[in-house]
C-alpha cells in the first residue's frame, strides 16, 4: 500500500528545513510574517501556522515577542547539551574529574586550531574578553564571565561547530552546575589572566602548537583551583 502523502504543512517544514540546512535562511534571520509565507507558499494561515509551531519545536526556529518580533531562524546553542550533563552530574553518573578531562582532550585542540584559522574579528574578541576580565578584577567584581566568554570565543574561533557547541556545554555545566560558587584567589585569578594572555599572544601570532601547550597547562591548573576551593569549602 503506498503511503500516505505529506500534509500540506509537512511539506512546509520541509521547505523551511531545506532553506535552513542549506543555508538559504541563515541564523537569526527573521522569517516572513505568516501571511507572506501563506501567500509565498500557496498554502492556508493555518497550515503555515502547525509549520511553524512544529518547527519551533523542533529546535529550528524561535518565537521573539515585541514590535519587532516574530519567528527567527534559531542559532544553534549548548542548552540541550547543558541539561543532559547536568542531569547525568546530578544523578552521579558524571564527575568533576571527567568533566576535566573531556576539557583536557577537548580544549588543546581547540586552541591550536583557533591559531590556525583565528581572523583579526576573533583576536579582537578574545582580547575584548581579556580587557573586561582586568576591569572586572581592578573593580573588584567577579571575572567568571569573562573567562567563560574567553573561552567560548576561542572555540568559535576554531571554526568548528561540534568543538564550539562541546566547548560552551562544558563550560557552562562546570559554572553553573559543578562549582556555581567557585571564588578564586587573588593568585589563582592572576594566574587565569596570565594563561588567557598566554593563549591570546599565540592565537594572534598563529603559533598553534604553543597554544595547544599553553592550554593544556592552563587546564591542569584551573583543576588544582577546584581543588583548592573544594578543600576550603
Amino acid at each position: 500500500m503506498a503511503g500516505r502523502a505529506p500534509r500540506v504543512y509537512e511539506q512546509i517544514v520541509a521547505h523551511v528545513e531545506r532553506a535552513i540546512y542549506e543555508g538559504r535562511l541563515r541564523q537569526g534571520q527573521k522569517l516572513p510574517p505568516e501571511r507572506q509565507l501563506a501567500r509565498d507558499l500557496k498554502a492556508s494561515r493555518v497550515a503555515v501556522r502547525e509549520a511553524l509551531r512544529t518547527l519551533e519545536l523542533r529546535g529550528l526556529v524561535e518565537v521573539r515577542q515585541g514590535s519587532t518580533g516574530g519567528y527567527f531562524v534559531r542559532e544553534a546553542d549548548d542548552r540541550p547539551l547543558v541539561r543532559d550533563f547536568a542531569t547525568l552530574f546530578r544523578l552521579g553518573r558524571l564527575s568533576r574529574a571527567q568533566l576535566i578531562e573531556a576539557r583536557r582532550l577537548i580544549e588543546p585542540e581547540v586552541a591550536f586550531l583557533a591559531a590556525q584559522r583565528a581572523s583579526d574579528a576573533d583576536v579582537k574578541q578574545l582580547t575584548a574578553a581579556v580587557e573586561q576580565r582586568d576591569a572586572e578584577v581592578a573593580s573588584g567584581g567577579q571575572p567568571r564571565r569573562f573567562d567563560l566568554e574567553f573561552h567560548r570565543a576561542l572555540s568559535n574561533a576554531a571554526r568548528n561547530p561540534v568543538h564550539a557547541v562541546v566547548t560552551h556545554a562544558l563550560m557552562a555545566l562546570e559554572a553553573e552546575v559543578v562549582a556555581p560558587q567557585l571564588r578564586l584567589t587573588e593568585a589563582d585569578s592572576a594566574e587565569v589572566n596570565a594563561a588567557h594572555r598566554r593563549i591570546l599572544e599565540a592565537v594572534a601570532a598563529h603559533k598553534a602548537g604553543e597554544a595547544r601547550a599553553i592550554m593544556a597547562a592552563h587546564i591542569e591548573e584551573v583543576e588544582a583551583s577546584l581543588d583548592r576551593s573544594a578543600a576550603s569549602a
